[in-house]
Parts: C-alpha cells; sequence; structure tokens
C-alpha cells in the first residue's frame, strides 16, 4: 500500500522551476504576439538607455559651456551664499522678537522687513544663477553628450531616491509587524517583507519617475529646446526611463515569486518528509529465546 507522506512528497516534486519558467516564457511570447508596438517600445527604450550618449559638439561651444558653468558655480558659491546666511540671520531675529501668542509689535515688524528684504536678495541672485546657467546649457543643446549626461544623472539621483523611500517604508512595515504581537514563523515575516519591498519599491521608483520627467521638462526648457525638439527629446527619455524601471520591476517580482516558491517548496517537502517519518511502522526486531 502506497504511503500517504510519499504520495505528498512526489506532488511536491512535481512543483519545480520548470514549470514556472516554462508558463513564463509562454506568456511573455504571447504578450510579444499579441502587444508587437509595446515590446518594440520596450526593447528600443532599453536600448536607448543603454547606448544613448549624446551628439558632439564643437570645442568653442564646449569651453563657452565650461565657462558658464564655472562662473555660475561661482556665484552661487559666493554671493548666493552669504544672501542665504543674511536671510538666515533675518528670519532668526524676526521670529525671536515675536510675543506672546505670535504678536509682533513694531520692533518685529521692523524684523520682519529686513526678512523680507533679505529673501527677496535670495531670490535675485537665485535667478541670477539660474540665468547663467541657462545661458551656458543654450551654447550645446539637451541633445549634445552634456545635455544627455545631465539627464542621466537625474535619472539616477530620481532612481537612488525612489529605492530610499522603498527601503523607509519596509522598514516601517518590519517596526510595524513587531509591535503587532501576531505569532508567525520567520519564513511567514520574511515573504512578507519581500513582497511588501516589491510593493513599495514599485511606489518609489513610479513616484520618481513622475519627478524626474518634471526635470527634465525644466531641463528642455532651460537648453533652449525648440518645442518641437523639445518635444521628442521628452519622448525618447520618457520610453527609455518606463522601460529601464519597467524591466527592473518585473525582474524584482520575478526573483521575489520565484525565491517565495522556491521557500515554500522546501516547507512543503520538509513537511512531507515528516509526514512519511510518522506514518511509516516501526520494525521491531525480536530476539529468539536461547535455551540452555
Amino acid at each position: 500500500m502506497a504511503n500517504p507522506g510519499n504520495r505528498d512528497l512526489q506532488k511536491v516534486n512535481e512543483l519545480n522551476f520548470g514549470t514556472i519558467v516554462t508558463a513564463a516564457g509562454s506568456t511573455a511570447a504571447g504578450i510579444a504576439k499579441r502587444r508587437p508596438v509595446t515590446v518594440s517600445l520596450w526593447v528600443f527604450g532599453l536600448l536607448l538607455a543603454a547606448f544613448a550618449k549624446g551628439f558632439a559638439v564643437d570645442t568653442v561651444s564646449a569651453e563657452s559651456y565650461s565657462l558658464g558653468l564655472r562662473d555660475a558655480q561661482e556665484v552661487s558659491n559666493k554671493e548666493l551664499q552669504k544672501a542665504l546666511r543674511h536671510m538666515r540671520k533675518a528670519e532668526d531675529q524676526y521670529y525671536s522678537s515675536k510675543g506672546w501668542f505670535w504678536s509682533c509689535d513694531d520692533r518685529c515688524q521692523k524684523n520682519y522687513d529686513k526678512y523680507n528684504m533679505a529673501r527677496a536678495d535670495v531670490e535675485r541672485v537665485q535667478k541670477k544663477v539660474d540665468q547663467m546657467m541657462q545661458d551656458a546649457r543654450r551654447e550645446v543643446g539637451i541633445w549634445s553628450v552634456f545635455g544627455v549626461r545631465e539627464v542621466r544623472d537625474r535619472f539616477w539621483e530620481a532612481w537612488q531616491s525612489g529605492k530610499d523611500l522603498a527601503m523607509r517604508y519596509t522598514m516601517f512595515d518590519a517596526l510595524f509587524m513587531m509591535i503587532g504581537g501576531k505569532e508567525e514563523t520567520l519564513v511567514s515575516v520574511l515573504l512578507k517583507l519581500a513582497f511588501q519591498y516589491a510593493m513599495n519599491l514599485t511606489v518609489g521608483l513610479i513616484s520618481a519617475f513622475f519627478f524626474f520627467m518634471y526635470h527634465v521638462y525644466t531641463l528642455c526648457v532651460n537648453y533652449g529646446e525648440p518645442m518641437m525638439s523639445g518635444f521628442a527629446f521628452f519622448l525618447l527619455v520618457l520610453v527609455a526611463a518606463a522601460s529601464l524601471i519597467g524591466t527592473y520591476l518585473m525582474t524584482v517580482y520575478g526573483v521575489v515569486v520565484g525565491g517565495g516558491f522556491f521557500v515554500l517548496q522546501q516547507a512543503a517537502k520538509h513537511e512531507a518528509l515528516g509526514g512519511a517519518n510518522h506514518a511509516r511502522p516501526r520494525q521491531v526486531q525480536y530476539r529468539r529465546p536461547h535455551y540452555e
């Protein structure tokens, strides 16, 4: 008679990664056949993200760009920082001169006027820096190696901010699980945290994607691109960024689901083996009596 534990173990062994890989491959092939335009755009976006470097510029434009950036950085380090220090000092004097329940007498009002003047000076210097940066950028254009490099830097900054956000949210989720007091096994807790991290990563990267695209729009304006040229650049960046983030998220979900399946499979095997050991009858050894 077949052992129930062995039957359970056989069922567990039938669930292997080959079945999942085959199903995933069939699903991917079906999607490629049903949506060829979407898949083509996705592949095109990955190629753009990997190989697009921008167009080279002449030496004069490159030197003008570098010189403009150095001048803007110098103004930012000296004049803007000095204006910011004055504004913070005026702000501290204003808030320290306030009375009870945020009342403000004549002395407080004078400090408030000084604070407004200092803030206006900061805005003036900031506009000066922005204008210098804009003039330098317009020397090369957004399609240049300098423009594409800056867009790439903004993308990886947004990428890192999205990952940091997901990590912080996952730490909070882990803390709430500990405070909840529900008794769970270590495996179930780790699986929940892994899936929760994937969800938080999705939210973080999608939010970072929208912020990044807004920065791309501002860069297109600051680089002085014409409307059609800037719109074309914006669409290409949109396709590349969406393809890269989508591929990364699909990989993360694949790893999480595959790892979770493997852990559950090992747990099921262990349980099946335990059941088989309990179901196996004990063999009793009999000794023949010895007669002298």
